[in-house]
């Protein structure tokens, strides 16, 4: 057995409609952040996946859902900042048959994250960065597919359509399953905090992380979407 597969916590699932469950991934408090397993027949795909803390929970959902770790055919990335990819390494070392699907600039960086790494502790400090995503481990490039902005991927049968959607970050891309009406944005329409709701909605603000962030890019993602 798998040592990431032994002594796993209790995951914080939100079960959807046609296979879709979120599974928090405990990244700075509950609620904050969420990995998506999308199931199709016997397989599954990862979109998004957290920090190297949320891999235990992400392998405790899948063990909640009844997914066998080898029935999981994509590890999807919208993007590869460290709150959304940061745990891709560590996880992929449990899924052995998954391919990581990245966007070309992104690709590089979970190849060798060495870059990504030094411009995260530049960010957050190095004992910061320490604290909320340790060693970020690297994946193997026979490991890795690369996307073509309006390309079509396919889980079992169930279709994604995968778009290039730049501003909160250059390398950043969305999944969309048309047939089900749904899609995976990663931070293209920003940030929720659900304390800051009122009886007015949401409050949401855009997500203008350093240094890509372009906010004519980002409308005209969002129209794109």
């Amino acid at each position: 057995m798998n040592d990431e597969a032994t002594a796993l916590p209790t995951p914080r699932l939100w079960r959807h409609p046609d296979g879709i469950t979120a599974i928090d991934a405990e990244y700075l408090y509950p609620g904050h952040a969420a990995a998506h397993v999308v199931q199709q027949g016997s397989r599954a795909a990862f979109v998004d996946v957290g920090t190297n803390d949320s891999v235990p929970y992400l392998l405790a959902g899948l063990r909640a859902l009844g997914v066998a770790p080898e029935a999981v055919e994509f590890v999807l990335l919208t993007h590869v900042h460290l709150d959304h990819a940061g745990g891709a390494g560590r996880l992929m070392r449990a899924l052995p048959n998954a391919v990581c699907v990245v966007h070309p600039r992104g690709a590089p960086h979970m190849i060798d994250p060495a870059k990504l790494i030094a411009g995260a502790r530049a960010v957050y400090g190095a004992e910061r960065f320490e604290r909320l995503y340790g060693h970020i481990e690297p994946i193997a490039a026979e490991r890795v597919r690369i996307t073509q902005d309006d390309e079509r991927l396919s889980l079992a049968g169930r279709a994604f359509e995968i778009l290039h959607t730049p501003g909160h970050a250059l390398h950043h891309q969305a999944f969309v399953d048309p047939a089900h009406r749904c899609a995976f944005t990663g931070d293209t329409f920003g940030i929720s905090y659900r304390e800051l709701d009122s009886a007015a909605g949401a409050f949401i603000l855009p997500t203008t992380t350093p240094t890509q962030f372009d906010p004519d890019q980002l409308c005209a993602s969002i129209d794109r979407l």
